[in-house]
């Protein structure tokens, strides 16, 4: 079959051509049983560049120029860029056999930006999207994703109908070889370094398509239920996503693979455990100006760099989000967003959208230049880096995005400037002195096992509201809290006051919890951190009060207790503070901390604007500080656009022996340090944005 330019296809062609080109897929396949994580290295300064473009625009490629493409890229210090073979429109950019040529472009885009690329030491893995194709969505409607109405993922708003946009097309279909043959004739065709294969994911409920309730119906599974949709779903990424590997490693065993969509906090663990071994690195998509926000990459990178594989985090060139042409990132936003990459032990790519005429816009790479050079002084510092920390929190695991409770100990962590995980139950807790559940971990038997263990075993805990109880919320679950389960608090307000022992720079007053919680009572021994005061009454129509009723009087009900290791919370005070960011919360959230651990890894004398994280390389550690501040200067976006520097910061980093050098760096200007109770301890002259202080062995 040659080249459709946009004509449409039949189903007999479209099988045709997947046919003849996965055949050879099929005979180029080695033969092993557990094929595994390759030698795949991945780069420092890598730019994710979309390209698509809908087969209504003319003109498409008409001013590219590869060399030209190629030298801005070197000349922005870019090492890696992952360019188009596949749209979401469903176009291809090079003369395919297998698919739908962009019916406009008259070059092969993909092979002269690959060779150019290539020519100048670039590295390209190529994109191609899967579940996204509008123009097999058209074609065929069986292959479409169809929710519990019937109806198909992408009709959206009153033009529905006339508005097929981003229709979702299901994987348990033929659709799934004609994606594998795209695949093969790239690898095939071009010195591709890798495939990154694009939004791949269900939505939440699952596809009720003709071919996934078929084949529920072959396996046992109920369509009407939820629970079977889900766990059929998995079955089918699973089984796609070792196809996708395979393509890649029958071609190019030392390739990148990386399939988007599937790996994310959000996942069953046992999921995301099961298909690393198809990854050969993870990318954290996280651009600040779209819906994630700046709290998710600091909660999603503490996740998923523990699976074993190198990450790298992701932001965008835009103002917003993807596709926002006509704007550029602030300067001091994209040093912040990649600087914090390092800080996290991941390494930095920028996503980007080439213009439909080809043309790469040299005002964005002169800002992308300038971050990335600045990386690369910084390489020596971060290359082979590992995150050191010593508290994990557990992740609820109730989306792509977390909830409040997830962002709330984020954020209260970061600004304490403590070192921790991101962790789900099936992490190994041996690894932390404390854990934290925040808010809304009821305990079955496996977790309530395993945190008794840990326990028992000398690791200290921090429970809020829910966590600890069983199940059915009746009553605690963990042994050893000391506490007695009343129920959900039943009164409107329910407000603290911190006691000795946990009132360490809080303003002795009562303070207003802005969310209920738990009515909790202490047994014999256990030592009571904050109590909870009521108010005067809870308003009706005949007591009425503008605001919360004032509070009244002490109860003798708990807010925070603490027994042995345990310290427990009776008020979502994770949650609340995501929503209403009251300083108080945090306060006594870290003196309850100090209380469990008193000997952290890091102390400073800082601003909790400034973010500080440890990481470890070989005979050494490396401490990064950084001082850039997010401000709401519209509706719905936080902007970084100015660096305020700061001075003369004191740092105390808990290293096992003395040091014999202490520096900065890139900089390697020394610093006057003293060694004192195993703590190396320094002032930063100047922190002006980012800075690295290293500690040599």
């Amino acid at each position: 079959m040659g080249e459709t330019m946009g004509k449409p296809i039949s189903r007999r062609a479209l099988l045709s051509a997947a046919s003849w080109a996965f055949a050879m897929f099929r005979t180029a396949r080695p033969t092993w049983a557990e094929p595994g994580p390759t030698a795949f290295q991945l780069p420092f300064r890598h730019i994710h560049l979309d390209f698509h473009t809908s087969p209504t625009i003319t003109g498409v490629g008409e001013d590219f120029r590869a060399e030209d493409f190629a030298r801005v890229l070197k000349d922005a210090a870019v090492n890696s860029i992952t360019i188009f073979a596949k749209c979401h429109h469903g176009m291809s950019y090079y003369p395919t056999k297998v698919g739908v040529r962009h019916p406009n472009l008259r070059v092969d885009l993909l092979g002269e930006t690959i060779e150019a690329c290539h020519r100048q030491g670039i590295r390209v893995p190529v994109y191609i999207s899967t579940m996204y194709d509008q123009h097999v969505w058209r074609e065929h409607a069986d292959w479409r994703v169809y929710d519990e109405e019937g109806k198909p993922q992408g009709l959206r708003g009153p033009a529905a109908p006339l508005k097929p946009e981003l229709g979702r097309v299901c994987i348990n279909t033929p659709y799934l070889d004609y994606v594998l043959a795209q695949a093969d004739e790239v690898l095939r065709t071009y010195e591709a370094d890798g495939l990154f294969y694009d939004n791949f994911y269900y939505p939440a409920g699952g596809c009720l398509g003709p071919s996934c309730m078929m084949e529920r119906e072959k396996l046992g599974l109920e369509s009407a239920r939820l629970e079977d949709r889900r766990k059929h779903t998995y079955m089918v990424m699973e089984r796609a996503i070792d196809r996708f590997a395979a393509a890649v490693r029958a071609r190019r065993p030392k390739a990148g693979i990386y399939t988007n969509g599937s790996f994310n906090m959000g996942e069953s663990p046992e999921f995301l455990r099961a298909i690393v071994k198809n990854y050969s690195h993870i990318e954290i998509e996280s651009l600040p100006g779209g819906s994630w926000g700046y709290s998710h990459f600091q909660m999603a990178s503490r996740y998923l760099r523990n699976f074993g594989l190198e990450a790298q985090g992701m932001t965008g060139a835009f103002h917003r989000s993807w596709g926002d042409f006509g704007t550029v990132r602030n300067q001091a936003a994209l040093d912040y967003e990649c600087f914090s990459m390092l800080a996290q032990a991941t390494k930095c790519a920028v996503g980007d959208h080439l213009h439909p005429r080809g043309q790469i816009n040299p005002r964005t790479y002169e800002r992308i230049g300038r971050t990335y050079r600045s990386v690369v002084e910084k390489e020596p510092w971060c290359e082979g880096a590992k995150a050191v920390t010593e508290i994990a929190s557990l992740l609820n695991l109730s989306g792509p995005r977390a909830n409040d409770s997830d962002i709330g100990v984020t954020g209260m962590l970061t600004q304490l400037h403590h070192q921790f995980d991101i962790i789900d139950r099936a992490s190994d807790f041996s690894r932390y002195r404390l854990l934290i559940l925040p808010d809304t971990h009821r305990l079955d038997t496996a977790l309530r096992d395993k945190l008794a263990s840990y326990v028992s075993s000398g690791g200290a805990l921090l429970l809020s509201h829910e966590s600890g109880l069983d199940t059915a919320g009746q009553g605690f679950a963990l042994p050893g809290m000391g506490l007695d389960y009343e129920g959900p608090w039943k009164h409107e307000s329910q407000y603290l006051e911190a006691l000795e022992g946990a009132r360490d720079g809080i303003p002795e007053m009562v303070h207003e919890m802005y969310e209920t919680g738990s009515a909790v009572k202490a047994q014999p021994g256990t030592t009571v951190l904050a109590r909870v005061w009521t108010g005067y009454f809870d308003r009706d129509y005949k007591r009425f009060q503008v605001e919360q009723t004032p509070y009244e009087k002490p109860s003798d009900y708990v807010a925070a207790a603490q027994r042995g290791k345990i310290v427990y919370f009776a008020v979502p005070i994770f949650r609340t503070y995501a929503r209403n960011g009251y300083a108080v919360y945090r306060q006594l959230v870290g003196n309850c901390i100090r209380r469990l651990m008193p000997e952290p890894l890091m102390k400073a004398e800082l601003p909790s604007t400034a973010q500080v994280t440890m990481t470890e390389q070989r005979g050494r550690r490396i401490l990064h500080v950084l001082h850039y501040i997010p401000q709401r200067r519209s509706v719905d976006l936080d902007i970084v656009e100015d660096v305020i520097p700061l001075a003369n910061a004191s740092v105390a980093a808990r290293i096992p022996q003395r040091p014999s050098r202490v520096y900065l760096a890139p900089q390697r200007q020394d610093l006057k340090f003293e060694y004192r109770d195993g703590y190396a301890r320094a002032t930063i002259p100047t922190i002006n944005g980012h800075q690295m202080v290293v500690f040599e062995a």
